[in-house]
């Protein structure tokens, strides 16, 4: 029998790291859910066998709202391929915990967290609730396309596990719509932001365009394509900030003139460097993998949030719609054509950022896709167990 002080409302679990890497669709998410029920984190902590210390925990849950967290403690190497031998630990791990805690509901996320979850939900049925959570589809985002199948392989496993589940939830209903098998409940849970709007900390020098690049350093993400983009341009000037995944790439950026690398910053430090920016640049190679199609990054909604335009050639239903920004072929010209026309046209991207901060505020905020996170919720939980 467990003893009543182990039981827990929402057990959510995560594969990746959220310790020194939390995604902000973590912090939100976490965050939204500990305001209403007992929430406990079970997490991979892949930096070492040895326990957190208790003042870094005792960091991490002020951060997160209160919310209670449990480390699974093993050094493993960096990258997803590499994880892969060493999650069946993490599993029985989790596993155990969620038959100790034997928690309301099990949010599981992304398929590298989600087979400890659908084991406990198989075992109790529906007396116990699973949330099955994509962030990223793992085939889409981490197998190549040319291993067939192996990628069909991957996408048919995901897809029966989340059959299983009570609720699928998602970044897009595009992201959705490629599951060909799903359980009848499906929510798209966009990634906007929370509202930190507030006035431009400094004051724009002369005509020149401030652009903002706040992901990270790695291939596939613009940062190919920008620099010849902006090379030759007079009176524009691209900041860079993100984690550092590629030395190389970052070295051939640091060679123009025109760019500056600002580091790795916290998130309080990216969002003033976008509020302080004329405009921001989100791009995503559609050749480099299958989901790059189907990206809403969170920096389109950072972008409305600080009322002004974004240049990308993803999210292009939300863009054409709100009329927030300009949409560009992942090609050095339009990139190019659209800097310029951001730079020459102020009025322009007055609008652009208007129409980006009214869409913000009527519809892509945390704050509704919370309010689309709770019903979920309330609908699990209205026939308890």
């Amino acid at each position: 029998m467990v003893k009543l002080e182990n039981l827990v409302d929402v057990i959510l679990v995560k594969a990746d790291p959220i310790i020194n890497q939390p995604t902000m669709r973590d912090q939100k998410t976490i965050k939204s859910l500990s305001k209403r029920y007992s929430t406990l984190v079970l997490a991979f902590n892949r930096g070492g066998m040895m326990e957190l210390p208790k003042e870094k925990i005792k960091e991490l849950i002020n951060s997160y709202g209160g919310t209670r967290f449990k480390f699974f403690n093993l050094r493993v190497p960096s990258g997803s391929p590499a994880l892969l031998p060493y999650l069946p630990f993490f599993w029985t791990w989790a596993f155990a915990k969620l038959l100790w805690h034997r928690p309301k509901v099990v949010h599981a996320c992304d398929l590298q967290a989600m087979p400890p979850c659908y084991l406990y939900k198989k075992m109790f049925g529906n007396k116990r609730k699973l949330v099955f959570d994509v962030f990223d589809r793992f085939g889409m985002n981490y197998v190549p396309l040319k291993s067939k199948r192996l990628y069909s392989l991957t996408n048919s496993f995901e897809e029966r596990l989340a059959e299983g589940a009570d609720v699928l939830i998602s970044v897009s209903e595009e992201l959705i719509n490629t599951f060909q098998r799903k359980p009848k409940e499906c929510v798209p849970i966009l990634n906007c932001s929370e509202d930190y709007h507030m006035k431009r900390l400094t004051t724009p020098k002369g005509n020149t365009l401030k652009l903002a690049f706040t992901g990270h350093i790695r291939r596939h993400r613009g940062l190919e394509v920008l620099p010849s983009a902006i090379n030759n341009l007079t009176e524009v000037d691209l900041v860079v900030t993100g984690r550092l995944e590629d030395e190389k790439l970052l070295r051939s950026i640091r060679n123009i003139s025109n760019i500056t690398y600002l580091g790795f910053l916290e998130h309080s430090e990216v969002i003033a460097v976008e509020l302080n920016s004329d405009a921001m640049v989100a791009l995503y190679d559609p050749n480099s993998n299958a989901q790059n199609q189907y990206v809403v990054g969170n920096k389109l909604f950072e972008a409305m949030m600080c009322g002004i335009p974004i240049i990308t050639n993803v999210a292009t239903k939300i863009v054409n719609e709100t009329q927030c920004g300009i949409v560009v072929e992942y090609d050095v010209e339009q990139i190019s054509q659209a800097i310029l026309t951001l730079r020459d046209n102020p009025e322009l991207r007055k609008k652009l950022g208007d129409n980006g901060r009214k869409a913000f505020l009527q519809k892509y905020n945390w704050t509704a896709m919370e309010q689309k996170l709770y019903k979920v919720y309330e609908q699990l939980l209205q026939n308890p167990s």
